[in-house]
């Protein structure tokens, strides 16, 4: 059908421009950031360029948004919002529409391992192997947060290191551990004596403390950050269907206000729909990023029926 690709073909245009302009920006204010740094030119553009990537990578429902905003100017610009809302039905646009809001949705669910992956290729472009980058691990469980952290971590000067541990419930440190007295026997990683913080109260240990990692994995992270987290595969699943079903129907309902017929006519605002939008992308991160332990996945599968209902009352609109 002609009106479905030239919809296609001005999705496109829109999306092109949006990914290039924003990565234009990005980059720029990458590479200002990247300047005070003591690299070599040529790294610099390169941790700006993967710098540029990483941050698109946070934001697809943002770009999503931007792209169907273009899309709705082109198509107001000459009428053509009249003509496609005038001779096609709503269920032949979502069929259009589907596999974007797929695509989108995909790439909202696995935007922390494409970040990941860029934050790995940054490492290796500043020699993550040198001894003064910290190195992170992160393990919870039971809604407890273990985080271990070594500063100036060297295989071979072992003794210049830092150790420190961290336990943390309910966004509070319960136990805290310090120690620049690290020694290596029988490929475990000892302190020597070591500083606590518990119950308010600090104490000094002078006796032997095995850490409780893995010694050769640590040598060989190439990751700041190592997150050792145990998850429930039942759990993990009931989270990624929600919210799969939850984005695929936020960026049908995005798409569904942007084409109503109220906002065909160019001498309407699109005020009304961006704002909206806007409002459901940060109800969104606040709702599936927070660090909530009780009604986690209440307030959740809540947000699913809310967005539901919006796009049931929508469809129905049109």
């Amino acid at each position: 059908m002609k009106i479905i690709r030239l919809i296609y073909l001005k999705y496109i245009l829109s999306l092109s421009i949006c990914l290039i302009s924003s990565y234009v920006i990005f980059f720029i204010f990458s590479l200002l950031g990247n300047l005070n740094e003591d690299y070599y030119f040529k790294t610099i553009i390169n941790l700006s360029l993967l710098n540029s990537f990483q941050i698109l990578m946070y934001l697809p429902c943002f770009i999503f948004l931007i792209s169907i905003i273009l899309l709705s100017i082109f198509l107001r610009s000459k009428n053509e919002m009249i003509i496609i809302k005038n001779y096609v039905n709503i269920k032949i646009l979502m069929i259009f529409f589907l596999p974007l809001a797929f695509f989108f949705t995909i790439l909202e669910l696995n935007k922390n391992d494409l970040v990941t992956y860029f934050e790995k290729s940054k490492n290796y472009l500043i020699k993550q192997g040198d001894k003064n980058i910290p190195k992170i691990i992160i393990n919870e469980k039971n809604g407890y947060k273990d985080l271990i952290v070594f500063n100036d971590f060297d295989q071979n000067n072992i003794e210049a290191a830092e150790f420190r541990y961290y336990q943390i419930f309910d966004q509070k440190i319960k136990v805290a551990q310090f120690s620049n007295n690290l020694t290596i026997l029988n490929n475990n990683l000892i302190a020597n004596n070591y500083s606590q913080y518990k119950e308010d109260i600090i104490k000094d240990y002078n006796i032997k403390k095995i850490i409780d990692i893995n010694l050769q994995n640590l040598f060989k992270q190439s990751s700041i950050v190592q997150n050792l987290t145990n998850k429930n595969n039942y759990e993990v699943n009931i989270k990624f269907i929600n919210e799969f079903i939850f984005f695929i129907l936020f960026l049908s309902y995005i798409f569904l206000i942007f084409s109503n017929k109220k906002y065909v006519n160019t001498k309407e605002s699109l005020s009304s729909p961006i704002f909206i939008s806007l409002f459901f992308i940060i109800y969104s991160f606040l709702i599936f990023n927070n660090s909530l332990t009780m009604y986690k996945n209440e307030f959740e599968i809540l947000a699913s029926l809310i967005i539901g209902i919006l796009v049931l009352k929508e469809s129905l609109y049109e």
